[in-house]
């Protein structure tokens, strides 16, 4: 159909303005909006028609039609088996960073990496450094090596649980970094924004703080490390309070003055 008849349809049914009918299809189509507004004629396929429709009908995300997300400048391949990286990651990843470079760190792991965004933005930002990183998901996993592949870093990726891929190794391991599942159970069930991306790399179980529970078992192998985790806002004291035991812990805030980093360093 053409881009007229489309934009005809869509407003009649969602009553959105054309310009953000054309702006979702210029990301869809990964094409600039002005060749929509030059060119009134063009046809749009109905697959994409159909995409279109299920974005606003459904939630359903951009980025897993398009199959990209841009982080900290890279585009990141991206599908139905990892979640969809949010702006507050970015923020984790410059603390992350800014970190590395302050205390000269040699030596980083990341757990829960998905689709690798966070450990292939380090790497690729400080390449020196061992970057190694961990998921449950073997389809996580195959996602997060092809991005680490195209965006040429090297990346040591291992399959497990937690710290367990990690536990021969941790005396070296100088920053643990994650973005777990901290969500609580309750807010995924009632909230159909979410029921598209994998419930493993969300759901933090009831309380959103299985995930910190489990990390604050192996205290006794983390007092000289330092740790960065991302959680909600609404819940950060309490995780705060639950890693307590392994270090001095600070709340850190995001790009939006929103309480939403946990930073652990060794008590000196």
């Amino acid at each position: 159909m053409r881009i007229t008849e489309l934009v005809s349809r869509i407003q009649g049914e969602f009553k959105i303005s054309p310009f953000r009918i054309l702006k979702i299809l210029s990301i869809i189509e990964d094409r600039d909006i002005s060749f929509y507004l030059k060119a009134s004629q063009v046809e749009i396929s109905q697959q994409t028609f159909d995409f279109l429709v299920k974005h606003l009908k459904e939630g359903y995300p951009i980025e897993y039609i398009t199959k990209k997300v841009s982080f900290l400048g890279n585009d990141f391949f991206v599908d139905e088996n990892v979640l969809i990286p949010r702006i507050e990651t970015e923020d984790l990843v410059i603390l992350a960073i800014n970190l590395i470079q302050d205390k000269d760190l040699k030596h980083i792991i990341d757990i829960g990496t998905g689709s690798g965004v966070i450990a292939i933005s380090i790497k690729k930002q400080l390449p020196k450094i061992k970057v190694q990183a961990s998921d449950i998901s073997e389809s996580a996993m195959k996602i997060a090596q092809y991005n680490a592949e195209k965006l040429g870093v090297n990346v040591e990726f291992k399959i497990g649980d937690c710290l367990d891929p990690f536990l021969e190794e941790i005396q070296e391991v100088e920053l643990i970094i994650s973005n777990p599942p901290y969500v609580e159970t309750s807010f995924i069930e009632k909230s159909h924004l979410l029921s598209y991306e994998p419930r493993v790399s969300l759901d933090g179980g009831a309380d959103g703080q299985s995930f910190f529970k489990r990390i604050s078992k192996y205290s006794h192998l983390l007092k000289t490390k330092y740790l960065l985790f991302e959680t909600s806002e609404f819940t950060v004291k309490k995780t705060a309070e639950i890693l307590s035991e392994i270090g001095k812990v600070q709340i850190l805030p995001d790009s939006f003055k929103k309480e939403r980093f946990i930073f652990i360093s060794p008590y000196r």
